[in-house]
C-alpha cells in the first residue's frame, strides 16, 4: 500500500512510523525544513519538503498511485482541501483529514452548495478534541473499566481492566467467572507485558491486565467484581468550555437512562453565553477570567467524577491535585503534554488523555484493512476487530475447529441477525455474521485468508 502522510508533527511521525512496520511504502510531506531534517534522521523514508495542499507536491508524492492520503496539518482547511485534490488524481483513493474544530467539517455541506464530505472528498474526518471527549464518555459511563471500544453497532463491548490488590476478581480462575453466556475473557497481559489467550485453568493475579468481550449486560455483570468502594457517578464537573468540554456535556445530556448532574466552568463570558444557548441540562458557570476560577474547591470536591479540559495543562493537573486531596472519586484529564508521560500514574492521575495520541490510535485504527468494520488496539501488537464474513470465503459454512487458523486468532464473539453468540469450537460460522477477532497484530494482517471471498479480492 502507498500512503502519503502530510504534517510531520508528533501524530504524523507516529503514523508514519506505524505503516512502516506495516511493510507499508509511505512518503511524508512537510513544509518545514527543519522537521524534514529531524526526521530523516529516525525514519527511513520518501521525504518532500514543501505544502501538502499544493497540487505540485502532491504529484511528487505520485498521489495518481496513492492508496490512501493522511491529512495532519495545522490547519483544519488545508487538510480538507489536501483531500479534496486527492480525489481529483484518483477517485479510489481512501482519505483521511484531521479537523480540529468538528464546525469546519460540519459547514462542509454549506460551502460546497449541498454536496457531502464524501462526495468532497472526505473519506474519515478526526476531531482531537471530540476523540478526546469520547474517550472521557466511555471511562464516565464505565467507572469500573480501564479501557472501553465498541462492535457491531454496540451490541458487543471489549474492556480491559487491571487488577488491582482490593479486586474481588483476584485470584479466580477464569472458569470461575460467570458470565452468563454473553461473554468471555479473551485474553490477559500480565504483569511482566506478556499477553496470552487464556485457557480455563488460567489464575488471574494482581498486576494482570484481562480483557473481555460481551454484551452491555454481561459486561456490567463482571464489572461488579472489578467495582472499587465509590464507583457510582452521579455528579460531574468539567473545567474548560472548549470543543472538549462542550462535546462531553452534550454526550453526557444525550444518555436518557442516566440522570446526571452536570456542571462546566467557563471563563470566557461570551463562551458561557454560548454554552447556556446550546446546554439544556449542564449548569455553566462563569469563572473570573483567572485560575482561581478553577480552584474553588467546593465545587470541585463534591464531584463524583473532575474532567479537566481548560487547555491549560498546569491548571488541569492542579485542579486534579485539589480533586485528589478532596476524595473525589475520578479524574479524567486531557493534557496536550507528552513530556511528562511517565509522571502520570505517579500522581495518582485516574486517565490522562491527549489529543495527539488519540488521534493518532485512531487514524491507525483506519488504516488497516477497508473490510475491517471497526478496531481497537488492546496492546502494542494485539488488536480486537470486526469483519463481515463474506459469502464463497474459506471460513463460511464450517466449524471453528475445521478451519486451520493461526494459534493468535480468536473468534471471540459473534452476531449473527443482531444475536449475540458466544462461539466454542463446534461453532458454524454463516456468510454475513459480523466476527469480532482478536489477534496478534502480524496474524491480523491475514484475515483476508479466511473470511473474505476470493472473488472480491
Amino acid at each position: 500500500m502507498h500512503v502519503i502522510v502530510i504534517g510531520g508533527g508528533n501524530v504524523g511521525q507516529h503514523v508514519a512510523k506505524e505503516l512502516l512496520e506495516k511493510e507499508q511504502t509511505v512518503v511524508l510531506i512537510d513544509r518545514d525544513q527543519k522537521t524534514i531534517e529531524a526526521i530523516r534522521t529516525k525514519l527511513d523514508m520518501n521525504l518532500i519538503h514543501g505544502n501538502g495542499a499544493s497540487i505540485e507536491v502532491l504529484e511528487k508524492a505520485k498521489i495518481a498511485s496513492a492508496d490512501m492520503l493522511i491529512a495532519l496539518m495545522e490547519n483544519d482547511d488545508a487538510n480538507i482541501l489536501a483531500c479534496m485534490l486527492a480525489k481529483t488524481f484518483s477517485k479510489d483513493i481512501t482519505t483521511i483529514a484531521r479537523v480540529r474544530d468538528p464546525k469546519n467539517a460540519g459547514s462542509i455541506d454549506i460551502d460546497t452548495y449541498g454536496l457531502t464530505k464524501k462526495q468532497v472528498g472526505l473519506d474519515v474526518i478526526v476531531s482531537p478534541e471530540q476523540a478526546v471527549a469520547e474517550e472521557m464518555m466511555k471511562s464516565i459511563l464505565f467507572p469500573d473499566v480501564d479501557a472501553v471500544d465498541y462492535f457491531a453497532n454496540e451490541r458487543v463491548l471489549s474492556v480491559g481492566k487491571r487488577i488491582g490488590e482490593t479486586s474481588r476478581i483476584r485470584g479466580m480462575k477464569v472458569s470461575d467467572i460467570d458470565l452468563g453466556g454473553k461473554g468471555r475473557i479473551v485474553g490477559i497481559t500480565k504483569e511482566n507485558g506478556n499477553f496470552l489467550f487464556p485457557s480455563d485453568a488460567d489464575t488471574l493475579h494482581e498486576g494482570d491486565t484481562v480483557y473481555l468481550l460481551g454484551t452491555l449486560n454481561a459486561i456490567r455483570n463482571i464489572s461488579r467484581l472489578f467495582a472499587e468502594e465509590h464507583s457510582k457517578i452521579e455528579r460531574i464537573l468539567i473545567l474548560g468550555g472548549g470543543i472538549t468540554g462542550a462535546a462531553l456535556a452534550a454526550e453526557l445530556e444525550s444518555i436518557k437512562q442516566r440522570s446526571f448532574v452536570i456542571k462546566l466552568i467557563e471563563a470566557d463570558p461570551r463562551r458561557c453565553e454560548e454554552l447556556t444557548g446550546t446546554l439544556k441540562r449542564t449548569l455553566v458557570i462563569q469563572g473570573q477570567g483567572t485560575d482561581d476560577c478553577y480552584y474553588n474547591e467546593e465545587e470541585i470536591c463534591e464531584a463524583d467524577v473532575l474532567v479537566t479540559a481548560t487547555g491549560d495543562d498546569r491548571v488541569n493537573l492542579i485542579a486534579s491535585v485539589i480533586a485528589k486531596e478532596g476524595g473525589v472519586h475520578r479524574i479524567l484529564n486531557a493534557l496536550a503534554s507528552t513530556e511528562y508521560r511517565a509522571v502520570y500514574p505517579k500522581m495518582g492521575l485516574d486517565k490522562v488523555i491527549n489529543p495527539q495520541w488519540i488521534t493518532a490510535e485512531k487514524i491507525i485504527r483506519y488504516i488497516h484493512r477497508e473490510r475491517v468494520v471497526s478496531l481497537a488496539l488492546v496492546e502494542e501488537d494485539v488488536e480486537v476487530f470486526e469483519v463481515v464474513l463474506e459469502s464463497g470465503c474459506q471460513a463460511a459454512g464450517k466449524r471453528i475447529a475445521q478451519i486451520d487458523f493461526p494459534k493468535s486468532i480468536l473468534i471471540g464473539a459473534i452476531v449473527r441477525d443482531g444475536i449475540v453468540i458466544i462461539p466454542d469450537a463446534n461453532t458454524t460460522l454463516e456468510k454475513y455474521d459480523h466476527l469480532i477477532i482478536v489477534a496478534r497484530e502480524k496474524s491480523s494482517l491475514r484475515i483476508a485468508e479466511y473470511f473474505v471471498s476470493p472473488s472480491a479480492g
